[in-house]
């Protein structure tokens, strides 16, 4: 196993390190990036852009003076912001997006970067998931982020209105479909030069979250306010500290934001890997698990 620095040249590595990598590597995966929905600006743009930038000047040396076939690069489905009304394609990057956050905006950035290099004879493969959470069939979860944190917020009770609607959704996907379905994609060889889109076709509702204090009833009470008509000063001191917390996560309940998903669903025609199903029965498999593990006391 070699370890390097993505956020240095060439990842820091040293000569006898990139001579194997030269010699070795046929597939390169750049999943490596800072996730947090409230990174600073400074993170975002160094690790996620950055990062990107270096691994594309890897990965033109590799391809040059090496046997490097192809790079796959992780973006993310809210590389066209969170914040909007719009169809989100496969194949293309919106010129005026809407981002909630520093993650999304570097996102779409470094993307436009791969696809660039694409341009310019790079063979790229594009893996665009929603928010990865927990195993279909188990909830089982190596780290709690993204969403995990917003739940906890609600779940103990440490913030208790919320400005959304309840038949707004948030799109999220289980990480053993993304797991198998990016497998899937990278055995054919039709999925050079193309983007996929990892969601879930019917994403819960925030309705249908909330329902879950019914199997949960010592979560905490939550209202939902009108967000035309929510206003942070109506909160306590306390809590508006907690929703300052909050505000990078608020374009994943409020948005307008779908997806385009002809490149994926024709790629899995045939291979048995289905679309995931994110109803409230998984919603329920997520939270015992958090639950059982420790990470929601409920």
């Amino acid at each position: 196993m070699l370890e390097g620095d993505v956020t240095r040249s060439k990842f820091g590595l040293k000569k006898s390190d990139l001579d194997l990598l030269e010699r070795d590597c046929k597939v390169f995966y750049h999943i490596a990036a800072l996730t947090a929905l409230n990174g600073t600006e400074k993170e975002c743009q160094e690790i996620n852009v950055g990062g990107t930038k270096n691994a594309l000047e890897l990965a033109w040396d590799l391809r040059k003076k090496g046997s490097l076939e192809r790079f796959v690069y992780f973006s993310t489905a809210f590389v066209a912001g969170s914040v909007w009304h719009y169809r989100s394609p496969e194949d293309s990057l919106p010129e005026k997006p809407a981002f909630a956050n520093y993650y999304e905006s570097s996102k779409h950035q470094a993307e436009g970067m791969v696809r660039e290099a694409m341009g310019q004879g790079m063979p790229v493969t594009i893996i665009r998931p929603s928010i990865v959470v927990g195993h279909s069939e188990t909830g089982e979860v190596s780290d709690f982020n993204v969403i995990y944190p917003f739940i906890k917020l609600f779940a103990h009770g440490i913030l208790t209105k919320l400005p959304t609607r309840p038949e707004n959704t948030f799109n999220i996907v289980p990480i053993d479909f993304v797991i198998k379905a990016t497998a899937a994609i990278m055995r054919n060889p039709r999925s050079i030069n193309k983007c996929f889109h990892l969601v879930a076709p019917n994403p819960p509702a925030i309705g249908m979250l909330l329902s879950l204090r019914d199997a949960f009833p010592k979560s905490a009470v939550i209202e939902m306010v009108e967000p035309s008509s929510f206003q942070k000063a109506q909160l306590d001191p306390q809590q508006q500290m907690v929703f300052a917390m909050l505000e990078p996560y608020l374009g994943y309940l409020n948005g307008d934001l779908t997806f385009d998903t002809k490149n994926t669903e024709e790629i899995l025609r045939g291979t048995g890997i289905k679309m995931p199903v994110t109803d409230l029965a998984f919603l329920k498999t997520l939270i015992t698990y958090a639950v059982k593990s420790g990470y929601l006391v409920i």
